[in-house]
């Protein structure tokens, strides 16, 4: 399989950026639908509709509604057509609403050139037609799109009756009907001079009469305008569903987004790492002498850690609890300061506290820890490894199937401190397992609610990471943060 690096300008963050994405040759093209069944009726329509706006001009006014009402009524087939032939596509349904706004378009003006005390009602309509078209689309495009769930209520209750989970009821259907028939004879009503007789006969007289134009002019007044309205708010009713289902990616910016190399947090279903550039020559040079400060401090302490071949933490500031002890380093104002910058520069701003701060070692011959998350799904860590990370030390990380159900990832996690990934894969559902190799003082960033676990270091070398935590802000309070003494060995079983 052939495969080619593009660039597209994409929305990240707030802003439009350039990324380089992979593209492989199976990806569907222009050229490979645009025969589709499907979409050479709406390409029929939308012919129809350019005709039809040109007819309006003229005075052959049967042509012109059989034009419209051709092109509506096709509509109702190119969909059970796509789903026949297995053409549903993204291009598709933009041909669609295409076709569908088009004609009520034409529809309208065809209208007011006759009548124009209509337009602002008809400027109304077809407002909310066209936002709910353009919003619909572009909800289709993004591959995930609203499910409409059944009992909904207040404004929202026509959508029971018209089109419960996205599917059309029969009331639906009668109602998709209603709204162009009225407005077609309506308008033929206005063309032939009906409109300034129809107030002065009453449907008795023109029965009486036998004048069928008239009694078909007269039954679409009192037939069918209560069904256009209908239509009108289940048009409305389901733009605002679309908008308040409405999704984008995240808008706030971390001062250090242009330093990112790496970034799997930002489309996962949860968790995963965000790397960044190195931090400075000065801070480098700040987390070595602090660290052989500290093992020098320890000393056997220190060393009976290591012995214990369990990754452990050395806390040198906690938010909360009392066994911390006080360990002041030569420099811990800087140190204090750098961790500070670094919150400031790495995450959101007045979105988190800073929960506790210090190194993290992973012995050479370590135990293998079982997957977990740390605490709280509200909980983050920034890494700096004063060593390389390779295949032989790095922490594993686990990023969860996008189109896993939430219960079913809620009763997976719900023991934060043992997983059950074996859950994870139920229902044809997925998980891949990644690392986080990279080089000495990068930034790494676990976001929040990560899945990970520390490996058994088989390298030659005690694997030494600077840690800093933190909680968010509006959950610090929902959260139980075990206390922990100055040296706290982590041992999670497998």
């Amino acid at each position: 399989m052939k495969k080619t690096t593009l660039e597209y300008l994409t929305f990240q963050r707030g802003k439009w950026i350039n990324k380089l994405f992979i593209e492989y040759d199976d990806i569907t093209k222009f050229k490979d639908i645009k025969f589709f069944y499907a979409n050479i009726i709406d390409y029929i329509r939308i012919i129809l509709c350019l005709f039809a706006a040109y007819t309006i001009t003229t005075d052959y006014y049967l042509l012109t509604a059989s034009l419209i009402f051709t092109a509506t009524l096709l509509d109702w087939l190119d969909g059970p057509v796509a789903r026949a032939y297995n053409q549903c596509s993204i291009l598709g349904c933009g041909l669609d609403w295409s076709a569908d706004l088009l004609s009520q378009i034409v529809m309208i003006i065809w209208w007011a050139r006759y009548d124009f005390n209509v337009v602002p009602w008809l400027l109304i309509a077809t407002f909310i037609e066209v936002i709910t078209g353009i919003f619909d689309y572009a909800t289709t495009t993004t591959l995930k799109y609203p499910i409409l769930r059944e009992n909904q209520t207040g404004f929202f209750i026509i959508l029971n009756w018209t089109m419960p989970l996205n599917s059309y009821t029969q009331f639906g259907n009668f109602l998709w009907y209603s709204y162009p028939s009225y407005c077609i004879l309506r308008t033929l009503e206005c063309c032939y001079g009906y409109n300034k007789l129809i107030p002065f006969i009453s449907l008795s007289t023109a029965i009486q009469e036998q004048n069928y134009v008239l009694i078909l002019f007269l039954l679409n007044r009192y037939c069918l305008l209560i069904p256009s309205i209908f239509y009108i708010w289940c048009e409305a009713a389901y733009g605002l569903h679309i908008l308040r289902s409405w999704r984008e990616p995240s808008r706030k910016i971390e001062a250090a987004s242009n330093d990112i190399i790496y970034d799997d947090a930002f489309d996962s279903y949860q968790g995963g790492f965000i790397h960044y550039k190195v931090v400075s020559n000065k801070n480098k040079i700040l987390l070595e002498n602090s660290y052989e400060e500290l093992q020098f401090i320890l000393k056997d302490r220190y060393e009976l850690a290591l012995s214990n071949y369990e990754v452990f933490w050395i806390n040198l500031w906690k938010r909360t609890g009392n066994l911390t002890e006080n360990i002041l380093l030569k420099n811990q104002d800087q140190l204090n300061t750098m961790v500070n910058e670094f919150i400031q520069t790495y995450y959101h701003l007045n979105t988190v506290l800073l929960d506790g701060y210090g190194y993290i070692l992973n012995p050479i011959n370590s135990h293998a820890q079982v997957f977990h998350i740390d605490y709280t799904l509200t909980y983050s860590t920034l890494f700096i490894p004063l060593v390389p990370l390779s295949v032989d030390n790095a922490t594993q990380y686990l990023i969860p199937s996008l189109n896993i159900d939430p219960k079913l990832f809620a009763e997976a996690t719900k023991n934060f401190d043992k997983i059950n990934v074996d859950l994870l894969l139920q229902d044809q559902n997925y998980y891949s397992v990644r690392q986080c190799i990279a080089n000495p003082f990068t930034v790494l960033k676990m976001d929040f609610g990560t899945i990970h676990r520390a490996i058994s270091n088989q390298g030659t070398y005690h694997r030494v990471m600077f840690y800093i935590s933190v909680i968010k802000k509006d959950q610090m309070n929902q959260t139980n943060i075990p206390d922990e003494p100055l040296i706290a060995t982590i041992k999670k079983d497998l």
